[in-house]
C-alpha cells in the first residue's frame, strides 16, 4: 500500500493512503492535517490515477515542491521527496519496486519490509554531510534462476537544514539605533501562511517613507530661513543643500531599503506591520540583490504611474507589480 512519510521534529509519522484522494492542509477538514503556519488551509491534493499517483497544488501560498522543483501538478514515483512550506514528506509506493523486480523474475516479488529499516554507519554519515543516501540493496542468497530477487529499500531522508548563525555574530554596517526596528538575524518570526494584504502593506509603505517626508520638510524650512537671512546669497547654499538632499534620498531608497530586504527580510515599516519580503518558493528565505533591485524598479514604475499599480495587491494573489517582476512575495509573520 502506498504511504507518505511525514518528517517532523518529533520523528517520522507514517500515513497510509487508503482513499483515492488525500487532501493536505492546515484546516481540520483535510484528510492529512499539517498544522504548520507555512501550510495553507487547503494546500494540495494527492490523487490515485491509472498510472499511479499524482499531486496537485491547490493555489497554496508557498507552493508544492517535488524533488526540489516547484510544480502545479506532477506524477509521483516511489521515493519522491515532497516539500510543503516547511514540511518534508516522502512518497512510498511498493508497487513500483514490485514492477522493477518482475523485470528480473516473472514470479511475484516479495513486498518491501514493513518495519523500520536499520541504516549503516556509512549511510548515516552521508545524511549528516547533506548528501542524499544511496539505495542499499541486500545481497541475495544463491537461488534458482527462476526465483525472485529480494530488494531492501532505504527511504530517502531530507538532508538537515544548514546551520544559521547565532544572534549577534553576524555584524551589520547599519548604526546601532536602527537595529531595534529591524528583524533579528536569524529571524525567529514564523510565517502564518497568509500573504500581506493591501491595508497592512500600505501602512508599512507610509512608515518607510516617513523619514523622507520629514527630511523634505526640514530642508524646506532650512531653505526658507536661509533665504530670509542671506537674501540673494542663499541661492548657492540652497543648491548645495538640495544636492545633499538628493544624495540622502537615493541612499535611503536605493541602498538602505534594499539592504534591509536582503539582510533582514523587512524594512522598519514591514517589521512593525509583521510582514516579510521572501522569494516565491521559500517562505523563510531572503531575496538576493537582483530581487531587491527589481523591487525598487517596480516601486519606481508605481510612482511614475501615480501609484495605480499598487491596486493589484487587492487581487486574489495579493501581488503588486514589484512582487511580480522580482518573483518575490510579502507574507505575514507572527511577530
Amino acid at each position: 500500500m502506498a504511504k507518505l512519510l511525514v518528517h517532523e521534529s518529533a520523528g517520522v509519522r507514517e500515513f497510509e493512503i487508503v482513499d483515492n484522494e488525500v487532501h493536505m492542509g492546515r484546516e481540520l477538514d483535510n484528510t492529512l492535517r499539517l498544522p504548520d503556519p507555512s501550510i495553507s488551509r487547503h494546500h494540495c491534493v494527492l490523487r490515485k490515477v491509472d498510472s499511479g499517483y499524482e499531486i496537485q497544488d491547490l493555489q497554496s501560498s508557498n507552493g508544492v515542491l517535488v524533488n526540489g522543483n516547484r510544480v502545479q501538478s506532477s506524477p509521483l514515483r516511489n521515493g519522491d521527496r515532497i516539500t510543503l512550506g516547511q514540511i518534508q514528506l516522502t512518497f512510498q509506493d511498493p508497487l513500483s519496486e514490485v514492477g522493477a523486480t518482475l523485470a528480473v523474475s516473472r514470479e511475484e516479488a516479495p513486498k518491501p519490509p514493513l518495519g523500520t529499516v536499520r541504516m549503516s554507519a556509512d549511510e548515516l554519515a552521508a545524511i549528516h554531510t547533506g548528501k542524499p543516501p544511496a539505495e542499499a540493496h541486500a545481497a541475495a542468497p544463491a537461488q534458482p534462476s527462476t526465483g525472485p530477487v529480494p530488494v531492501r529499500v532505504v527511504p530517502p531522508v531530507a538532508p538537515p537544514p544548514a546551520p544559521r548563525p547565532a544572534p549577534g555574530t553576524d555584524p551589520s554596517p547599519l548604526p546601532g539605533f536602527v537595529l531595534p526596528y529591524l528583524p533579528s538575524v536569524p529571524d525567529d518570526a514564523k510565517p502564518t501562511g497568509e500573504r500581506g494584504d493591501f491595508g497592512s502593506r500600505l501602512l508599512a509603505y507610509l512608515i518607510d517613507i516617513a523619514p523622507l517626508v520629514v527630511l523634505w520638510v526640514l530642508i524646506f524650512v532650512l531653505q526658507m530661513v536661509l533665504s530670509a537671512i542671506l537674501g540673494a546669497g542663499a541661492c548657492l547654499v540652497s543648491a548645495l543643500i538640495g544636492l545633499l538632499h538628493l544624495v540622502a534620498v537615493i541612499g535611503y531608497a536605493w541602498f538602505f531599503l534594499p539592504y534591509c530586504w536582503i539582510k533582514f527580510g523587512a524594512s522598519p515599516g514591514k517589521k512593525m506591520m509583521k510582514l516579510r519580503v521572501v522569494p516565491e518558493d521559500n517562505p523563510v528565505g531572503r531575496i538576493d540583490v537582483t530581487g531587491a533591485v527589481l523591487r525598487m524598479v517596480g516601486h519606481l514604475v508605481n510612482g511614475v504611474l501615480l501609484g495605480l499599480p499598487y491596486l493589484m495587491i487587492l487581487g486574489a494573489e495579493r501581488k503588486g507589480l514589484q512582487d511580480i517582476i522580482s518573483k518575490s512575495l510579502v507574507i505575514k509573520v507572527d511577530r
